[in-house]
């Protein structure tokens, strides 16, 4: 008797260990349309392990509603068929979220949820405003705004994370604690050194998607330090063409992660073009992989900084499946390979890059 009463509180403590680890996560949505709201339909766009998903709801006079399951909490843009009401982002945890449409905004309430949501992604609203400047700055060359505006990122990124990583440290079992340790570990440039902070995350956390793609790029990142062996890869250039890297053996590969939206990337393109001008041919190659998710975006971007060196992405933003095998969470970040694969620099600027290639390859 003892030993089955031993055997069933051992089941039912597996039992609880695993619901606990696969715990369900939904939101539900209520939409109370202003009988002079031009707005048809509401949608709800997020991400979920590289996967875009695009819930709707068709709207009446009458209160509206959609109830749905997630595999893990995430963060949602939430806009309308009418393109002229500002889009509004929101948290999707176990909540309910009440949304009233005006004809010209959409209000939704502020829950402790939703603020912590909003003071975690404040710098998110400023960013947009800078980048009609940046590509003025570009398109004039203007390296002293460049630097001036580059200043600006930076200290933006600086106070992302400081208060995602205080918010991390308090409040390790909240809902939004994987979204605040992915906004701290982004800028880091050598994901392995996350690990003892992705340890700390709940079990929920650590198996969904994005919690699963987290510890493949820090098994990446651990797997590509310097003097280890390139992993192959294979993608779709912006051409169309399938690119592997085993089919540039016995060139200096600089693999290069980079993406339309990243300034810091873009400011350094045309020291990078004068690097690859010098160097170009049998002996040296860039590829390229952008963490984009849009492809106008990324196309728009090799055309206006004129790139000539190879272009690759699957779209997947920053789940890149190549980002993934090595470990890039945070851009720009770069590998030099040498004609045996093997990696011998890591994170090298265009000056860098040049130092080292010159004392490799023989004009």
């Amino acid at each position: 008797m003892n030993k089955l009463f031993l055997l069933l509180s051992i089941i039912q403590f597996n039992l609880a260990a695993t619901l606990s680890a696969q715990q369900p996560f939904h939101y539900t949505i209520q939409v109370h349309p202003n009988q002079e709201s031009r707005s048809k339909i509401l949608f709800i766009e997020y991400e979920i392990g590289g996967q875009k998903i695009k819930d709707s709801i068709l709207l009446s006079n009458k209160s509206n509603s959609l109830r749905k399951s997630l595999p893990q909490p995430v963060a949602a843009n939430i806009n309308t068929n009418d393109k002229t009401i500002p889009s509004e982002n929101v948290f999707l945890a176990n909540n309910l979220i009440n949304i009233t449409l005006n004809p010209n905004n959409i209000s939704i309430p502020k829950t402790k949820l939703q603020q912590d949501f909003a003071d975690l992604t404040a710098n998110d609203q400023i960013r947009p405003a800078y980048f009609p400047l940046y590509g003025e700055l570009s398109a004039k060359n203007d390296t002293a705004g460049l630097n001036k505006l580059s200043i600006i990122f930076d200290s933006l990124k600086k106070d992302d994370v400081k208060k995602s990583l205080a918010f991390f440290k308090l409040n390790r079992t909240s809902l939004l604690s994987l979204f605040a340790f992915s906004r701290f570990t982004s800028f880091f440039a050598d994901y392995s050194k996350v690990k003892k902070d992705y340890l700390q995350l709940p079990q929920w956390a650590k198996n969904s998607p994005d919690g699963k793609n987290i510890l493949a790029k820090i098994q990446g990142a651990q797997s590509a330090q310097l003097n280890t062996t390139a992993k192959n890869f294979s993608q779709l250039s912006n051409t169309g063409k399938r690119i592997r890297l085993s089919n540039f053996k016995g060139k200096y590969i600089l693999l290069d992660f980079w993406a339309s939206w990243c300034a810091p990337c873009r400011k350094e393109h045309p020291n990078l073009m004068n690097v690859y001008n010098t160097f170009k041919g049998n002996q040296f190659e860039i590829i390229a992989v952008s963490l984009d998710n849009n492809k106008q975006d990324w196309v728009n971007a090799i055309q206006q900084d004129k790139i000539n060196w190879i272009q690759i992405s699957d779209l997947r933003g920053q789940q890149n499946a190549i980002a993934l095998q090595y470990g890039v969470q945070s851009v720009p970040a770069n590998f030099l390979i040498d004609p045996n694969g093997v990696i011998i620099g890591k994170n090298l600027s265009p000056e860098a890059l040049r130092e080292k290639l010159a004392m490799l390859i023989k004009l």
